[in-house]
């Protein structure tokens, strides 16, 4: 519990992207969950076990991403996904949950902290110096995280209360294959044979897992919300799950005179005003804190183009669907085409 405050602490500094900070933090607050089922005597002594190696886990994989040398977009993501993987926690630690299902959702989420930890240039303290691997075993960084950016997105659907039990148990199931999968290609010993054969079959599991992640987080029911709140949602959602220079080079027709002379560091969320008008809060490359109103229609149609339908759900979870009803919404009252967000449902 000291070293997890530590690592809190750390991200104290101004400096730090909002982000990265909500990351660390969240992920702290979720590892509560776990720590007071693990305290809890009612708690089935073999979870208690589970628990207690996941805690351990996620706060080594805390530290080894919080002091990498990568790029600050990938270490944004990274964080998101050690996000998103401990918010199961709270479906985990539910008695009424399946065993069979929480059993899954155990797997996924060691896989994807170990695959977190073992992404960053530097293996964890533990795991050998993926520098001495042999020629064409490493991988690429790049592509790690946006697949683990995929199984975050269904961690973060699964999680959920409000999805279906049976979607949930379809969702973790081809999600813990390609977790699994993932986890394999990551480990240093497996072979570049071995690699080549996991990539062709995590190329086809990844296919299908998209897939449940739609059908899963578009079974779950819940109330309509305005333009203005759906549209904050789904920007929130597209600035936290994007890489930063995506987002400056897409909106860079929108960002204030002001914005463009310092230079945007991170896009951090945005909040409703009103049916019209965003509030998007920023940071500056010289870490000033700021905000600027911008219309809905103007940047929803960008994020549109910088996150098309086709990587909607793997990016933001079940935040795509905020999106899709933002898109509704501009295309009944305005009829305006918002990229290809509503492809599918015409």
């Amino acid at each position: 519990m000291d070293k997890l405050i530590d690592i809190v602490d750390t991200v104290e500094d101004p400096a730090e992207m909002p982000q990265d900070r909500e990351g660390v933090t969240e992920s702290a607050e979720n590892l509560t969950t776990a720590l007071a089922a693990i305290n809890d005597p009612e708690t089935p002594p073999q979870l208690q076990k589970e628990l207690t190696t996941i805690v351990k886990q996620v706060t080594t994989t805390l530290e080894v991403v919080n002091v990498a040398e990568v790029p600050p977009e990938d270490r944004s993501l990274l964080l998101l996904v050690v996000k998103r993987t401990t918010a199961t926690l709270d479906v985990i630690c539910d008695p009424k949950t399946p065993p069979e299902t929480r059993d899954r959702m155990i797997a996924i989420m060691k896989d994807s902290v170990y695959v977190a930890k073992m992404t960053p240039n530097g293996a964890g303290a533990d795991s050998p110096d993926r520098s001495q691997s042999p020629p064409g075993t490493r991988i690429p960084r790049e592509s790690t995280v946006n697949t683990l950016l995929l199984v975050s997105s269904s961690e973060d659907i699964m999680g959920d209360r409000r999805t279906p039990a049976r979607e949930r148990d379809r969702l973790a199931d081809i999600t813990h294959q390609v977790s699994a999968l993932l986890r394999k290609a990551s480990d240093p010993g497996t072979s570049q044979k071995e690699r080549s054969e996991v990539a062709e079959e995590l190329e086809k599991k990844t296919a299908r897992m998209k897939d449940q992640q739609e059908q899963s987080a578009s079974a779950r029911k819940g109330a309509e919300v305005s333009l203005g709140k759906a549209a904050a949602f789904c920007t929130s959602a597209i600035f936290e799950s994007t890489r930063e220079s995506a987002l400056v080079q897409g909106l860079r027709k929108l960002i204030p005179p002001k914005w463009e002379a310092e230079g945007v560091k991170d896009f951090w969320k945005a909040k409703e005003m009103n049916d019209e008008t965003l509030d998007v809060l920023a940071q500056l490359r010289n870490n000033e804190h700021t905000h600027g109103p911008f219309e809905v229609v103007e940047i929803v149609t960008e994020l549109a183009e910088i996150v098309p339908y086709d990587r909607l759900f793997g990016s933001l979870g079940g935040s795509a669907l905020s999106c899709k009803q933002t898109a509704s919404y501009l295309d009944e009252r305005f009829g305006i085409t918002v990229g290809t967000w509503l492809t599918r449902s015409g």
